[in-house]
């Protein structure tokens, strides 16, 4: 994703720096070339040259097993390709989650890791660190419950991955994402998915 060249931290290297503006992700696409020239260059990081899903090891492309870059599968709702995000979260955690001792990639660092499932999981993830806007993509189970913000999440077809529909409390939802208010003021949200 990175123009960038030479070393960085441990934590991070050239190739995974260049998404991390996700306060400004339409500045982001302008400074690639435009939302098409951006979703190709993601489409480039989430897969190898045969076509197959990055899961790590290759130092240019997506890593899920380290958190600088977990937002990255949401980019795609930023870019106008909401579908690619859906099925990108969704391989990543069918392709990199397990039951198990050795279930989570990496290390839980703190829980950050378990947490980048329970969002996948529900189908919603943080915008952006600083707000509570939630990016949209399809849950994996068919009803969820977080009960200390009034929120359910109903997915009559857990294992459809592409979404059709949005309805919170009957409104449809005409974007990739939700409003803070979602979060002050909970209530019912319905993915319709196939």
């Amino acid at each position: 994703m990175a123009v960038l060249t030479g070393g960085c931290d441990g934590q991070w290297d050239a190739a995974r720096v260049g998404d991390q503006v996700v306060h400004d992700a339409a500045g982001l696409a302008a400074a690639m070339g435009g939302a098409d020239a951006a979703t190709a260059r993601l489409d480039a990081f989430f897969h190898r040259a045969d076509g197959s899903w990055a899961t790590g090891g290759d130092p240019l492309r997506y890593d899920p097993t380290n958190e600088p870059g977990i937002h990255t599968p949401w980019l795609y709702n930023e870019f106008g390709r909401p579908e690619k995000t859906q099925e990108t979260v969704r391989a990543m955690a069918s392709l990199v989650y397990r039951t198990g001792p050795a279930g989570l990639p990496g290390n839980d660092d703190l829980g950050t890791m378990s947490a980048w499932y329970v969002f996948a999981a529900l189908g919603l993830y943080p915008r952006t660190p600083s707000s509570a806007e939630l990016h949209l993509s399809s849950p994996m189970f068919p009803r969820a419950r977080i009960a200390s913000r009034g929120i359910t999440v109903v997915a009559p077809r857990p294992s459809g991955v592409h979404i059709d529909a949005v309805r919170w409390n009957g409104r449809a939802v005409d974007r990739p994402w939700l409003p803070e208010s979602f979060v002050r003021h909970g209530g019912k949200l319905v993915v319709t998915a196939r």
